[in-house]
């Protein structure tokens, strides 16, 4: 319904800004897609599966969905090797983390473990 309701607001818009002289905005290919959806019982997450570099298409099946932990999954656009170097590193820590301790990992802990690797290797990239 969400979806519905934005198109519909879209759609006004641009026959609005139609109606009072201003050209209609044109659709633009942004790169990755990449939606998620929160409901009663849990979330869905999509994306689409291309790897482009500019105009070439790199890989027609790329995963961009990426498992960390059995409630835990990390979505990706950018540098493909990195997001999946960097997700296998951070789902083996969290393994270790639950045989340790013999809890389920919380969400917060991947995202201090992600948020201290980002910051370790800043703009270099992961993946080497």
């Amino acid at each position: 319904m969400w979806v519905n309701l934005v198109f519909c607001a879209s759609y006004s818009r641009n026959a609005f800004l139609a109606n009072k002289g201003f050209p209609v905005p044109k659709a633009v290919k942004t790169g990755t897609t990449i939606a998620g959806i929160i409901y009663k019982d849990g979330v869905i997450l999509g994306a689409d599966t291309r790897a482009t570099e500019h105009t070439i298409v790199a890989d027609k099946n790329c995963a961009k969905i990426h498992y960390i932990a059995p409630n835990i999954y990390c979505c990706g656009a950018g540098t493909a090797a990195d997001t999946e170097k960097t997700c296998s590193l951070i789902a083996s820590q969290l393994e270790l983390h639950h045989l340790n301790t013999g809890r389920v990992v919380r969400v917060v802990t991947a995202n201090n473990m992600f948020a201290q690797m980002l910051f370790r290797y800043q703009v270099r990239e992961v993946c080497f």
